[in-house]
């Protein structure tokens, strides 16, 4: 798991994990290992040159920590795009779905703070994460981000019936009149949707799916030591949708470098060139391992629909179509 996989695009290393740590099944040491891999980088000073790098590398590691992870590393950026700074040792995450009409909605309390209400779902990293990111809606049309401590939520695990990304503790939050002091207000009213870094925080997601890409790989190169020449012809193809998947994080990773960069119109196309591509690795990891390597091999039968859901979060059809209606 420390080969480039590609000519044209080396992927970087996965990183190492501690020998007793159970990825499919982690217990109370998943914590430290999660601080372990955030606590490495200054995540708010990278470019993203060298961002992406470091995403495409977790990825690699483990798809569903990698989730966790870049959702700390886009929370510090996000704040520091505030003004502001993450509180000390604390692992945050970015807690921003609108799921079926979901959402927190917020009114003015007595002592000036906000009171809170609502439902959030795939709020990841609950038990596990100390703080999270969340825009609550004070109308329609007008929002407010808070920095929230979420250690003494109530996480309902219930509604997740899929084993895909468990590890990822994802839960459903309800929170009924819960009162946030002014102080917990991070950026404008509007700043979360409106910063310039909106759109471009999910070319990093992107490079996490094109880093998991690489990990569904080494699994299955691990399970298949010796391909017979039908499966070559599928590592083959892998190889090549890395490249693709690869090529698209770093190209757009130069233009978001770019202060006039159009990030809305980057983004779109890096995490659509990225998720086509990690589908078909994904269709032919099914094909090349087939029953065998799915039923039989922990570490395949997990890294394959652990992506294939975090990358369902990618409006694929919607994204095409809004790729083809302007010309570039």
């Amino acid at each position: 798991m420390t080969g480039p996989l590609t000519t044209l695009e080396p992927l970087p290393p996965a990183l190492p994990l501690p020998e007793a740590y159970d990825r499919h099944h982690p217990g109370a040491d998943q914590r430290a290992v999660l601080a372990g891999l955030v606590g490495r980088r200054p995540w708010a000073r990278l470019t993203w040159a060298a961002l992406v790098e470091e995403l495409l590398a977790l990825g690699r590691t483990d798809v569903a920590l990698a989730k966790l992870a870049e959702s700390h590393v886009d929370a510090v950026r996000i704040l520091d795009q505030a003004g502001s700074r993450p509180e000390p040792g604390a692992l945050y995450g970015v807690w921003a779905s609108r799921s079926a009409w979901t959402g927190l909605a917020a009114t003015e309390a007595a002592d000036g703070g906000l009171e809170v209400s609502g439902t959030l779902r795939f709020t990841s990293g609950g038990g596990v994460l100390d703080r999270a990111l969340v825009p609550v809606w004070l109308d329609e049309d007008h929002h407010v981000l808070l920095d929230l401590d979420v250690t003494g939520l109530d996480h309902d695990t219930s509604f997740w019936r899929t084993a895909a990304m468990a590890p990822t503790h994802t839960s459903e939050v309800r929170v009924e009149r819960l009162v946030v002091p002014a102080s917990a207000q991070r950026g404008p009213v509007d700043f979360y949707l409106s910063r310039p870094g909106f759109w471009a925080g999910g070319a990093g997601v992107a490079a996490c799916w094109a880093g998991g890409a690489a990990r569904v790989v080494d699994v299955l190169r691990a399970f298949h030591p010796r391909p017979n020449p039908a499966q070559q012809v599928r590592f083959g193809g892998l190889r090549a949708d890395l490249a693709v998947a690869a090529g698209a994080v770093r190209a757009g990773a130069r233009l978001l470098d770019d202060p006039t960069t159009d990030t809305t119109a980057v983004a779109l196309e890096v995490r659509t060139v990225v998720v086509q591509a990690v589908h078909r690795v994904l269709a032919s990891a099914r094909l090349l391992t087939g029953p065998t390597g799915l039923a039989l091999d922990d570490d395949v039968a997990h890294a394959v629909p652990d992506l294939e859901l975090y990358t369902l979060q990618h409006n694929l059809d919607g994204a095409l179509a809004d790729l083809g209606t302007v010309e570039a």
